[in-house]
Formats: structure tokens, C-alpha cells, sequence
């Protein structure tokens, strides 16, 4: 099949962001069904985008991992355990999720500050615990701390980080939450805890 001229797929990408605004789809049920159908029927899935402001959703990114990643570290992201059944039960919980638009609604102090399990924090934003990173950045889990600092987000470290924890609390300028996968020695469990409890880490307790 041949791909469609740039500026048209440039067009097609700005329609969806002005459906995803729209509080007319977001509000009626016929309106979704009209989004979902409209969405299925635009194919950009050849389209790479050129800079993360120009995303759509995190689909975006995934299409350029796909394309610029080795295979085996591309599927290390794109996989999960199994048979990828919980991977696929997230997708279609998300799928009934969407938001409503609000109207005669005071907007003018908003804020994205939320509480989760005991902590308050600034965004609801978390950066889940991915291993390896430095397979995919020179930084790796540094870099992302750098950005959980910048945009105020709760990051959760990986048990496999390529980074200290140390480093990492030290790069956010705050707490992180430690992913913990405990072993069959419990003292090994013990001093992977107490290490992140000695930097200033949580305990996540995943």
C-alpha cells in the first residue's frame, strides 16, 4: 500500500487532536462510538513522529521504538510475561475508560496533586520500574529521574536498575519507590530494603 503524502498525514493527526478535545464526543455515547469509528478508519500507523510534542498518545512512541530499537531490546518494552495476558487485560480495561467533559465548572485553581497509599504528591503521573534502561539511553534511570524531577512525577525504580539507588534519588532530588522481587534469601531481601531505606528510597514492595 502507498503511503500517503506527509501532508496529509499531517492533517489527518491534527482532525484527531481536535477530536480528542472535542467535549461532544468525550460527553455522549454516540459520540464515542464516532471517535472509535473515525479512529479505526485513519491509518497512520507508517507515521513516526519527529519530536515527543508531537505524540497523539504513547502509541506514538511505541511505533518508533519498534522501527529504531534492536529486536530483542525492542521486545524486552513491548512484551510482557506468558502468554501477555496481563497485558492484554490492561488494553481492554483502558478501552472502557475515557474522560467527560465538564461544564459550569470553576477551573480556576486547578491542580493535579493526589494522594497515593499514604503519600501526597504532585502529580498523578507514575513512571512505572523498567529494568535496563541504559540499554536504551546512555543515562538510563538517570535520565528519567532528571525528567520525574522536571515534571514532578513519583518514580518507581527498577530491582534490575542499571543505576544505584543512590545516583537515582540524587538525580530526582527526591524519594523514590523501590521495586522489590525478594528472593528465596531473606537476607538478601533485608539488605536490598535496608539500602533503599539508608538512601531515602520507599519501599513499593512490588
Amino acid at each position: 500500500m502507498k503511503q500517503p503524502p506527509q501532508s496529509i498525514i499531517d492533517t489527518r493527526r491534527s482532525f484527531l487532536r481536535f477530536l480528542a478535545a472535542s467535549p461532544l464526543l468525550g460527553v455522549t455515547g454516540a459520540g464515542r462510538l464516532l471517535a472509535d469509528e473515525t479512529l479505526e478508519k485513519i491509518d497512520l500507523a507508517e507515521h513516526l513522529i519527529g519530536a515527543p510534542d508531537e505524540a497523539l498518545d504513547v502509541f506514538d512512541f511505541h511505533n518508533v521504538a519498534r522501527r529504531v530499537l534492536p529486536t530483542s531490546h525492542y521486545g524486552y518494552v513491548a512484551t510482557g510475561t506468558d502468554g501477555n495476558e496481563t497485558l492484554q487485560a490492561n488494553r481492554e480495561a483502558f478501552r472502557r475508560i475515557y474522560l467527560r467533559a465538564m461544564r459550569m465548572v470553576d477551573t480556576s485553581n486547578v491542580t493535579l496533586q493526589t494522594e497515593l497509599l499514604g503519600e501526597d504528591l504532585d502529580s498523578p503521573i507514575v513512571l512505572a520500574p523498567v529494568g535496563s534502561q541504559k540499554a536504551f539511553h546512555a543515562d538510563g534511570e538517570l535520565a528519567t529521574a532528571r525528567a520525574a524531577r522536571a515534571e514532578g512525577h513519583l518514580q518507581i525504580l527498577s530491582n534490575v536498575s542499571t543505576h544505584s539507588i543512590e545516583d537515582v534519588i540524587e538525580a530526582r532530588g527526591a524519594p523514590v519507590w523501590f521495586q522489590l522481587y525478594p528472593t528465596s534469601q531473606w537476607s538478601t531481601a533485608k539488605t536490598m530494603v535496608e539500602r533503599a531505606e539508608a538512601a531515602g528510597g520507599t519501599d513499593g514492595g512490588i
